[in-house]
């Protein structure tokens, strides 16, 4: 799964490049910085309620980068949470859809004993809607790697939907 996630990731990107070449610079976006809020339901080791917060800065229509808070609700009885640096890939279906990749790092930290931090890959599609030049919706899935640094090989997979403002 995380080999077809990294590889979908690529990929979006990679197209999103080809689609932004072809699209005339006065349909080209304005640089934008956004911020966002949702929530969701992770699987870890069950299924959790999981929210987050975000904010990114939209370089032109096809590529951005993002910071990212996320609750990733609980593992093994104890708090687990997120921080995130991607960068991300869309690809405009129209004025109002549009599809999306990211690719960063994540540090995932635990409460319980032995958990700490674990730094690793961060990988994730979706695929959003604008009902205005500035407010939109994402609804995306993410993966954030192991969620601790043990022997188990627990993995944080995040499904949400959230709001998105850009000024």
């Amino acid at each position: 799964m995380k080999k077809l996630l990294i590889a979908s990731a690529v990929a979006g990107a990679l197209v999103a490049g080809h689609a932004s070449a072809q699209m005339s610079s006065s349909n080209m976006a304005a640089p934008q910085m956004y911020v966002g809020a949702g929530a969701g339901s992770v699987k870890n080791d069950n299924r959790e309620d999981s929210w987050k917060l975000y904010a990114g800065y939209q370089f032109d229509r096809t590529w951005g980068m993002e910071v990212a808070y996320n609750d990733l609700g609980q593992y093994r009885g104890a708090d687990i949470e997120s921080w995130s640096l991607a960068g991300t890939g869309t690809i405009p279906l129209n004025e109002s859809w549009a599809l999306m990749a990211k690719l960063g790092a994540t540090s995932n930290r635990s409460d319980f004993a032995g958990g700490g931090n674990h730094t690793t890959l961060l990988a994730g599609v979706g695929v959003s809607y604008s009902f205005t030049k500035n407010i939109g919706v994402r609804l995306e899935y993410e993966d954030f790697g192991k969620l601790a640094d043990t022997g188990n090989d627990s993995r944080g997979k995040n499904v949400a939907l959230s709001v998105k403002y850009g000024f």
